[in-house]
């Protein structure tokens, strides 16, 4: 069997969900592989960066109920992922594969091949594009925001090409 998909977003943290539901937020199917929750519990305010990052793509209103503190905006980084991960998820243009891996990794170009596995399974996998949250910043949720989104705008400028 062979999955194929336009965009494939690779990693943990929050840059990978956010990557993942701007990408759908947008019209644009992909497949978010191999997440995990990284960050930790304790409280985070987003600067006006994240925020207007956030607002551009409707995810404000997602995120309000779970906002320990209003103004400024202030989120534990792992209920943010748990949050827009279930919004990942629930979303008709985001496949979410978790506990999964891509490896045998091929990229030409934009595009990569491989194998994607649970350790007991193996499907080939090719991508028209990809995102590698792992490279993405990691130093703070705004940043991680920021980054995510915008490898998202990326990805999609690309494939519309």
């Amino acid at each position: 069997m062979r999955i194929e998909t336009p965009l494939l977003v690779l990693g943990r943290g929050p840059a990978a969900v956010v990557a993942a539901k701007v990408a759908g937020a947008c019209g644009q199917p992909c497949l978010l592989v191999g997440h995990e929750i990284v960050s930790s519990d304790s409280p985070v305010e987003l600067d006006e960066n994240a925020v207007a990052v956030l607002a551009r793509h409707g995810l404000v209103d997602v995120l309000r109920p779970h906002l320990l503190v209003s103004q400024p905006p202030t989120i534990a980084p792992s209920e943010f992922e748990r949050v827009l991960k279930q919004h990942c998820v629930a979303d008709l243009n985001v496949s979410v594969y978790d506990q999964m891996e891509v490896v045998e990794r091929a990229a030409t170009g934009r595009t990569l091949c491989g194998v994607l596995t649970d350790g007991a399974s193996r499907w080939d996998l090719a991508a028209d594009t990809w995102i590698d949250a792992d490279a993405l910043s990691v130093s703070s949720l705004p940043a991680a925001i920021v980054d995510g989104a915008a490898a998202a705008v990326d990805a999609i400028a690309v494939l519309r090409r």
